[in-house]
C-alpha cells in the first residue's frame, strides 16, 4: 500500500519576507561585501536557489532589503495644529528608528561610494521622512502659520539632518551633562519653528482677516 505525504510549503510572501529580514540582519553586521547570498540563505533557512528565484541578483536583494527596512516606521505628521508638539513627537519617533538602525545605516554609508545604486531605494518618495516633513511645513505655510519665507525641502533638511546626526553619533558623545535625547530633539524642533516664524493657529487666523 503506497503512502503519500503532502509537503506543506510556507506561503511565498512569508519566504520573501524571511529572506528580506535575514538580509537586513546580515547586511547590518557585514556590509555589502560580507552579505553573501550563501550567508543570507543560511540565515533565512532557505537555499540559494530560492533566494535567486525571488530576487534574481544579490544587488536586487540588498536594494529590496534596504527599501523594506524603512517601511511602516511611523505615519505622516498630522494636519498642522500645534506644530511644537506634533513635530516633536514625529521627530522623536524618527530619531528612535534611526538610532535602532544605526549599524545598518553606517554600513550603507560606507558602501555608497562603491555601490551608488543603493541610494535611490534608501529613501523613496513620497513615503520617506524628508518628503513627509516637507509636506507638513508646506502645509503650515498654506495655513498662514509661518511668517518667514523658506524653502520647505531646505527647512526639512535642517531638522532631519540634526536628528540623523544625533542618532548616529550620540553613543560617541555620551558624557556627564549631555541633555537627554528628548530634550535635544525638543530643542531642534524649537529652533526650526523659531526660524520659520511660527504662529499659533489663532495668530494665523487673525493674520488672514
Amino acid at each position: 500500500m503506497a503512502i503519500r505525504f503532502t509537503i506543506l510549503s510556507a506561503p511565498m510572501e512569508d519566504i520573501r519576507e524571511r529572506i528580506l529580514q535575514a538580509t537586513i540582519r546580515v547586511y547590518a553586521e557585514a556590509g555589502f561585501r560580507g552579505a553573501t547570498t550563501r550567508r543570507v540563505a543560511q540565515e533565512a533557512g532557505v537555499n540559494e536557489i530560492t533566494l535567486f528565484r525571488h530576487f534574481g541578483t544579490k544587488e536586487a536583494l540588498v536594494k529590496a532589503a534596504l527599501k523594506a527596512s524603512g517601511h511602516g516606521i511611523h505615519s505622516e505628521p498630522p494636519e498642522p495644529g500645534v506644530p511644537e508638539s506634533e513635530l516633536y513627537a514625529w521627530a522623536l519617533a524618527t530619531y528612535r528608528h534611526w538610532y535602532e538602525s544605526r549599524r545598518l545605516i553606517n554600513q550603507v554609508m560606507g558602501d555608497l561610494a562603491e555601490h551608488p545604486e543603493l541610494a535611490p531605494d534608501i529613501c523613496e518618495e513620497p513615503s520617506c521622512e524628508h518628503a513627509m516633513l516637507s509636506r507638513y511645513l508646506e502645509r503650515m505655510r498654506e495655513l498662514g502659520m509661518t511668517s518667514q519665507p523658506f524653502h520647505a525641502d531646505a527647512a526639512a533638511g535642517l531638522l532631519l539632518g540634526s536628528v540623523f546626526t544625533h542618532a548616529l553619533w550620540r553613543d560617541h558623545f555620551e558624557k556627564p551633562g549631555l541633555p537627554p535625547v528628548e530634550e535635544v530633539i525638543r530643542q531642534y524642533v524649537a529652533l526650526l519653528l523659531a526660524a520659520l516664524g511660527t504662529r499659533s493657529p489663532a495668530e494665523a487666523a487673525r493674520g488672514k482677516k
